[in-house]
């Protein structure tokens, strides 16, 4: 009788073990191993540390630019570090830009144990951006999110003035929709598909956020007057094809959009280097680096 017993009693437990990996799994970033990009950089980084909004300790690089350039706060995406976008920081620092790239919660150096993947990162962004307003003073403030990045900075802008323009590169407008997209192509077979949102519950349970709560699209109108580059690839097979045009109609003005001819989630600015950085550098110029300096003549003609 007992071996009747034990064989499903081991299938019983064999599957809430793998229920309980894999929700751990969601939500437990890949830590790299050795050193950052800055060790072999060739650019001028200082590391920090600053605390989040809910006390967590995260980890920042900053890169000092030209005197009267403002600032652009880089963002990750998810299961990333601040490798990622590092590149892109280095091009900005090199036309002048002051850069600060961080790792969010539970990603790279920083501390904490989970990622919410954009519920509790917004309030990283909050504090990276008023990390460097206060630290340094570096005039107006821009930002940079690729995915979950983007999806937190469009959070966060609505949630702080501080934030002068927004580049969205690959922002989902709802989480919940990319899921529902993309755990079945996760599945092992089809079948099993509506196990993996009992999988999600795990994960939301252990990171203390709920996937349903992260809508960029229920806060980008709010960005309004200022401005929002929105990047997405062509051919992106992690983000459902409406919710790009879904973002994109909620925001207010000013709002750009560059669709990266065949690229997938996250990668245009692999595909298309030198177009990327010409769109990101245009905007930035004309929404920080123009606007702050005609703001300085307004001063100067009325002192």
């Amino acid at each position: 009788m007992r071996r009747v017993w034990l064989a499903p009693l081991g299938l019983v437990l064999g599957a809430a073990g793998a229920l309980l990996w894999v929700g751990w799994r969601w939500v437990t970033p890949y830590r790299a191993k050795g050193g950052g990009p800055a060790e072999s950089a060739g650019v001028d980084v200082k590391e920090v540390s600053f605390l989040s909004l809910d006390r967590t300790r995260l980890h920042g690089l900053w890169l000092p630019g030209r005197k009267g350039y403002p600032t652009v706060v880089l963002c990750h995406g998810y299961f990333k570090s601040l490798a990622e976008p590092f590149d892109v920081g280095v091009a900005l620092n090199e036309a002048g830009y002051n850069v600060f790239l961080f790792d969010f919660r539970a990603c790279g150096r920083s501390g904490g144990r989970f990622t919410t993947i954009g519920y509790k990162e917004t309030w990283d962004v909050q504090a990276a951006v008023r990390f460097v307003s206060e630290r340094y003073g570096r005039g107006p403030v821009g930002v940079l999110g690729i995915s979950m990045g983007a999806a937190a900075a469009i959070i966060a802008a609505a949630q702080m003035e501080e934030i002068a323009a927004v580049v969205a590169d690959s922002a989902y407008a709802h989480l919940e929709g990319v899921m529902r997209k993309k755990i079945p192509d996760f599945a092992p077979v089809r079948w099993v598909a509506p196990v993996g949102w009992i999988s999600v519950f795990i994960g939301e349970a252990m990171a203390g956020g709920r996937l349903r709560r992260v809508r960029p699209v229920e806060h980008v109108g709010r960005i309004s007057p200022r401005p929002l580059l929105f990047v997405c690839g062509e051919r992106d097979s992690y983000i459902p094809a409406e919710q790009p045009g879904e973002l994109f109609e909620a925001a207010g003005e000013p709002k750009e959009m560059w669709i990266a001819p065949g690229s997938d989630h996250a990668v245009a600015r692999l595909d298309h280097p030198e177009e990327y950085m010409r769109r990101v550098m245009e905007f930035f110029n004309r929404y920080l680096l123009v606007e702050k300096k005609a703001r300085r003549r307004k001063r100067a003609k009325t002192a």
